[in-house]
């Protein structure tokens, strides 16, 4: 069956404003801080299956379910995924926010409240409606649908996505990253390196520091000679810089000012840009400390990999791609940018094994207050995101005829 103006249309009605926003209300009002996912990923599942929907919860931690929905289609199509993630970072400081940030309040076309736009309305909901929309217009896709609402994607997502894809739960031929474009598409991706070093000295008398070896001063050395190391990289029109940031620091067993730390531990975070990789600039910061050793006998360090992707280019023949464009143009009348990111974040995992992907939403970073006290998301970019979402499956999944 062609997905013919009609069909679209048909479907395109069913997406209703007030369902979207009644959803997205009901998401926000369900805290699902990072390891506290649990609450929310059930209710999600509830609703797949009041939607007629399978749904199943797979766990990699106790109490931190991953909501997998799934559709079954007839057969001869592709399995395609739409993914966002339910776990959100803390509301922080309350009484900046104008409303109580698990209300979901509406004011001036916008939602309020965490997780609205990061990425409970923009992702789960506006996922969740485009397909009943579907399914309430009698129609039958060829391929499976998957949507799929993960915990842990704040912190890297080893027990989200990183854990659904490993394990073999999950494994999509076309993948939707529901996430906040500003309806752009996204599809050029920093890669992620997170390091941990650690230092290790001898602790002695505040007043006698010679009789110690301090372990502070030795890592300051190291975050000093890292930022004037000329670590290779060239801009990349659309990510932009190689960056580097210093995320947090331990020293010492007590806060002791009489005391030489006999331990530092630091935290690196790098954003990579196309060209570069994981293992490369690795290799970059252990001959740093090689070089450091070389003039420090005491300077005793070891440096581990806690995260890393690599970056990655979507081309722009990607079927994925094209079939976002051509809905987007469709919807909102007019070509949508294709844009880069800070990181792959979900579709980390799914590039590992292959599979292409692209990152594509409502709500912007910045002007949404992600991450900040009163994070909102637009109403109008909801309902746009949602019927985009809707003709990308029809056209990607295929309908029976």
């Amino acid at each position: 069956m062609a997905v013919t103006q009609d069909v679209k249309q048909k479907v395109l009605d069913l997406i209703r404003e007030e369902d979207l926003i009644a959803l997205s209300r009901d998401l926000i009002r369900i805290p699902s801080e990072t390891g506290k996912e649990k609450a929310c990923s059930e209710f999600m599942m509830s609703h797949l299956r009041s939607l007629g929907f399978e749904a199943r919860g797979y766990e990699a931690a106790p109490d931190r379910p991953n909501a997998v929905g799934r559709w079954p289609g007839a057969g001869g199509g592709p399995t395609v995924m739409l993914s966002a993630h339910l776990d959100t970072v803390p509301p922080g400081d309350l009484s900046k926010w104008k409303t109580d940030p698990h209300a979901g309040e509406v004011i001036d076309g916008k939602i309020y409240g965490r997780g609205a736009m990061d990425s409970k309305g923009g992702g789960i909901a506006s996922a969740l409606v485009a397909l009943d929309a579907i399914k309430r217009a009698g129609l039958r896709l060829r391929g499976d649908v998957l949507v799929v609402g993960t915990v842990d994607e704040e912190v890297g997502g080893k027990a989200g996505m990183r854990f659904l894809v490993e394990s073999g739960a999950l494994n999509p031929d076309i993948c939707l990253y529901c996430v906040h474009s500003d309806l752009e598409i996204k599809a050029a991706f920093k890669g992620i390196l997170w390091t941990k070093l650690t230092v290790r000295g001898q602790t002695a008398h505040g007043s006698m520091p010679h009789r110690g070896i301090n372990a502070i001063t030795r890592v300051a050395r190291f975050v000093t000679a890292l930022e004037k190391r000329k670590i290779p990289y060239r801009k990349h029109p659309l990510v932009g810089d190689f960056t580097m940031n210093f995320g947090w620091i331990h020293a010492g067993p007590e806060r002791k000012y009489n005391m030489v730390a006999d331990l530092c531990e630091l935290g690196v975070d790098m954003r990579l840009v196309p060209g570069q990789t994981p293992d490369g600039v690795f290799k970059e910061m252990e001959q740093l400390l090689a070089e450091l050793g070389a003039t420090d006998p005491q300077f005793n360090a070891t440096l581990e990999r806690i995260l890393w992707d690599n970056p990655v280019e979507v081309g722009e023949d990607a079927l994925i791609l094209q079939a976002v464009r051509r809905a987007a143009r469709e919807v909102l009348g007019r070509d949508v940018p294709i844009g880069g990111t800070i990181a792959t974040g979900d579709l980390g995992p799914i590039f590992q094994k292959g599979k292409t992907g692209v990152g594509f939403g409502p709500g912007d970073l910045e002007r949404g207050n992600a991450h900040k006290e009163n994070e909102f998301l637009e109403i109008d970019q909801l309902v746009a995101a949602s019927k985009i979402y809707a003709l990308v499956v029809m056209e990607t999944a295929g309908l029976v005829t």
